[in-house]
């Protein structure tokens, strides 16, 4: 089993470094450039230039399209994050 938790980017910020996190740029297609050290959402099957009505949604519908190697998936926002530590 591999989880991975995809964590939506539109501006740049500090990564959430995690082997269980992947950074994503959503609305990648409509963006003046990429950000770095991460994969966008408008690679392979997706609706990256929707992310204005969107969302976030982007990043989830490219995970579920795209990503063959994660029995769970799951979405995170880079300023909405899930604190684990002491579950």
């Amino acid at each position: 089993m591999k989880s991975t938790f995809y964590t939506a980017y539109h501006a740049p910020a500090p990564l959430i470094e995690s082997p269980s996190v992947q950074p994503i740029h959503v609305g990648r297609a409509l963006a003046k450039e990429p950000l770095a050290d991460m994969i966008g959402d408008d690679t392979g099957v997706h609706m990256s230039a929707q992310n204005p009505a969107y969302c976030e949604l982007t990043a989830l519908y490219w995970a579920w399209k795209n990503d063959d190697a994660s029995t769970h998936i799951g979405l995170l926002h880079y300023r909405r994050l899930l604190d684990l530590e002491n579950t």
